[in-house]
């Protein structure tokens, strides 16, 4: 509702946790001239985990909040980076109650 969306992306990366995290966060703030980013532990399981929050903007028109939850997923073989991403336009209302239950912990299984 009121233009908010949410997109779950899963990556095959060879980065450790850290750098994983630090490449989301970057191309993240990069979408626009002003950006902001708040980054706190949110570790899932025995995975290293983050949660994003933020907004950007080109003009006051096109301001956009987002909130995000990055896990990193290895395994026996490649390693996964796994974003949830939700976002709405700027002070969209009930957009942190909307958002929360699609950043909480989730279930990882490997077949």
């Amino acid at each position: 509702p009121n233009g908010m969306f949410a997109t779950v992306t899963v990556s095959r990366t060879d980065l450790e946790p850290a750098a994983a995290f630090t490449e989301y966060a970057d191309r993240i703030v990069a979408r626009a001239a002003v950006s902001s980013v708040s980054i706190l532990p949110a570790e899932l399981c025995d995975y290293s985990g983050q949660k994003l929050m933020g907004g950007w903007s080109n003009t006051p028109q096109d301001a956009v909040e987002y909130r995000d939850r990055l896990v990193h997923i290895w395994t026996d073989g490649p390693a996964y980076l796994v974003a949830v991403h939700v976002q709405a336009p700027g002070r969209t209302a009930e957009f942190d109650a909307a958002a929360a239950p699609l950043i909480a912990d989730f279930g990882v299984r490997i077949p």
